[in-house]
């Protein structure tokens, strides 16, 4: 039997244990914590001047020694500071939850902190044991479903969805060339936030921003300088998407279904594509065995909220070549996304 005792350097290792653990089992506070935060509009009233709490209060409706309490936690990892005379004021992290911020992170955290996203995760234990969702039973339909008739929670998952465009846009321009294509369709592009990116960097390209008639009334693509360029069509994936083009982009698509969902989609692309197109899968591409991995975490979002997975790029290619595609590569970028290119088999 082995053992630390009379081992200095183990005994100090094992002391740590504890506290890392600890920091694990109590992350939902500062996932709490950050959504309040930016539920408030704290980082967008600091943007405009350093203030004292109570200034900060008497704006946001709330009682200023909670919002104390709050900020300073916040202040420990990092967001908002408080100087000397006692106002606070924006870190470089915290600049990133102003609504404003050409990078903003403010949508992610409004979702992931909303009683909507936040409830399932409570109810995680039901999900193992059943292989439910546990949205579907709180909320008695599946996720979708329930932002099609919630106009407010479908405002903050379109928000979100753009604020992990802001986060992921820069590392897929520069991983991919899309200058080559005629017509690029953006599947599923919500307010086409990675498509107005596209066509600002490649002048000759096409544009299709291609999704459900009301995520299409609030893009703004369509109304600004690359409307000429840029036609909207409303959809449903399931039954058809726009043809004849020569570049079809889904990104974070494919991973909010299951197997059986995910091909009825890639083969309504199958049937779109023109002959020598290709398929662009914009998601996190899972690594295999121990290796750490953030993309797990988002696996099993997908697992309480909906009926969809994370994959391998084996488990990708599976999906692909059942479609009727052949994988050419997969194509890793400086975030958290990876773009998995096919063309028609």
């Amino acid at each position: 039997m082995e053992t630390n005792v009379g081992n200095p350097v183990s005994q100090a290792a094992d002391a740590l244990y504890p506290a890392r653990l600890s920091q694990l089992i109590t992350g939902f506070r500062i996932t709490q914590a950050i959504y309040v935060a930016a539920a408030l509009g704290i980082a967008d009233l600091l943007a405009i001047a350093p203030r004292l709490v109570e200034e900060l209060a008497r704006v946001t409706g709330t009682h200023a020694p909670s919002l104390d309490r709050l900020l300073l936690m916040l202040a420990s990892i990092g967001l908002f500071t408080q100087d000397a005379d006692g106002r606070f004021r924006n870190t470089a992290l915290s600049e990133h939850l102003r609504d404003d911020h050409p990078h903003s992170m403010r949508g992610l955290a409004l979702m992931y902190g909303a009683p909507w996203t936040w409830a399932p995760w409570g109810a995680l234990d039901e999900t193992i044991r059943t292989g439910r969702p546990a949205f579907d039973r709180l909320y008695g339909r599946p996720m979708f479903e329930h932002l099609a008739q919630n106009a407010s929670d479908a405002a903050i998952y379109n928000k979100a969805m753009s604020s992990t465009s802001a986060r992921d846009l820069p590392g897929i321009l520069d991983a991919y060339d899309f200058s080559g294509f005629e017509c690029i369709v953006d599947v599923g592009g919500g307010h086409g936030a990675l498509l107005q990116a596209i066509l600002a960097r490649h002048p000759s390209p096409r544009g299709v921003l291609a999704d459900q008639a009301p995520v299409l009334a609030n893009a703004p693509l369509t109304h600004g300088s690359l409307a000429g360029r840029c036609t909207a069509v409303p959809i449903d994936f399931f039954q058809a998407v726009p043809a004849d083009a020569d570049c079809y982009v889904l990104k974070q698509i494919v991973h909010d279904w299951n197997d059986q969902d995910a091909l009825r989609i890639l083969r309504n692309v199958r049937s779109a594509i023109r002959p020598d197109g290709r398929l662009l899968l914009i998601d996190i591409v899972l690594k295999a065995g121990n290796e750490p991995d953030p993309g797990r975490g988002l696996d099993m979002h997908m697992l309480v909220t909906l009926k969809g997975r994370e994959r391998t790029a084996a488990e990708v290619e599976v999906l692909l070549d059942q479609a009727g595609f052949a994988q050419t590569r997969v194509i890793p970028t400086a975030g958290l996304p990876s773009i998995v290119e096919s063309r028609p088999a």
